[in-house]
């Protein structure tokens, strides 16, 4: 378990630069090759990182600015790949990396059982293995968190609300990823913890969305469709910053006290929404983004020195309207 109280805090970097992170764009994002050899250069350590959709998910944007601070502390090169949803451009990537012989892969698997035959072929390079948020069969190790241990807390949350406030019914949006497990890990979560506290709210629509803009997109439909629909809960808050502009833009009191909207990662937006509170945007399952961006690179250190112990299971905490933890989480990123 990755101890949160040694974690130094992490270095202020200006609204301009992280504004231009989260611009980046796929292309900018990915790194292949390393070099104008097929090696990397035997002094040279390496962590390369591949993680889908990192250049649209604002937490893993700053997750992934916090490896590479890491790294170039501990005098690691930090390379990432963001292949969106195209699973074979993930894996040979991957399999280029291997090639190249990086000292440790980590890897967010959309579909965890693809990557077994590319991860032992790493393994049997040489090359350490750590697989993002999921277990695979052939890794060394795991950094992440328990998904549908904290999509189901989120569901928790919302369904003693609805129990208190609204007498057990509402009318539940789901905005989930089925492309990834982790996805659906959440999502089941959200599903069975609204049940275990409202068993009698409805789930009206689940559809896929984890950017602001498919949020928006997606809610703007949904709430065509079920007008009375009163709880929005998604996989990422992102998705849910845009179900809360859907949600302003269909004519909506943004303090209804009758609905809720809750979504997971603690993006910025997010926490700065429940810093003030007063809004619809009732909770968000955060993730203490730095120390989590620490660990893939921390754990990889451990792993190529033998001292690694086990896996770094970073639990979210819940953070709801006028917590002081939502401050707590704006700093760690850097905002104010």
């Amino acid at each position: 378990m990755l101890n949160r109280m040694n974690i130094p805090a992490p270095t202020k970097r200006s609204r301009t630069r992280r504004v231009a992170a989260m611009a980046l764009s796929t292309a900018a994002l990915a790194v292949v090759a390393l070099g104008p050899s097929s090696a990397a250069r035997a002094d040279e350590k390496i962590i390369a990182i591949s993680f889908p959709n990192a250049s649209i998910i604002g937490a893993v944007v700053t997750e992934i600015e916090a490896a590479k601070a890491k790294g170039a502390a501990m005098g690691y090169k930090v390379v990432v790949d963001d292949p969106g949803t195209d699973l074979n451009k993930q894996i040979n990537t991957i399999k280029t990396w291997t090639e190249q012989k990086v000292s440790v892969i980590v890897c967010n698997t959309l579909q965890p059982a693809a990557f077994e035959s590319v991860a032992k072929q790493a393994r049997a390079a040489g090359v350490k293995w750590i697989t993002y948020g999921q277990k695979i069969d052939n890794q060394d190790a795991t950094v992440g968190y328990a998904q549908y241990h904290d999509g189901r807390a989120l569901g928790e949350y919302a369904g003693s609300w609805i129990t208190e406030k609204q007498g057990g019914k509402a009318k539940v949006v789901i905005l989930g990823y089925e492309k990834g497990v982790w996805g659906q890990q959440r999502g089941s979560g959200i599903k069975d913890g609204v049940k275990a506290k409202a068993p009698n709210a409805e789930i009206v629509a689940e559809q896929d969305a984890i950017s602001p803009t498919e949020g928006l997109n997606v809610t703007r439909s949904i709430l065509e469709a079920h007008p009375d629909a009163n709880v929005i809960l998604g996989v990422e808050d992102p998705a849910t910053e845009g179900a809360y502009k859907a949600w302003i833009a269909a004519g909506k009191d943004k303090a209804d006290p009758n609905a809720f909207i809750g979504g997971m990662d603690g993006t910025a937006q997010a926490l700065k929404l429940l810093r003030e509170g007063g809004t619809v945007y009732r909770a968000s399952m955060a993730i203490p983004l730095v120390a989590v961006g620490e660990a893939m690179v921390t754990t990889g250190d451990a792993l190529l020195k033998g001292t690694n112990k086990g896996d770094d299971i970073v639990p979210l905490e819940l953070v709801v309207e006028k917590s002081p933890k939502a401050e707590e989480y704006l700093k760690q990123q850097g905002e104010k």
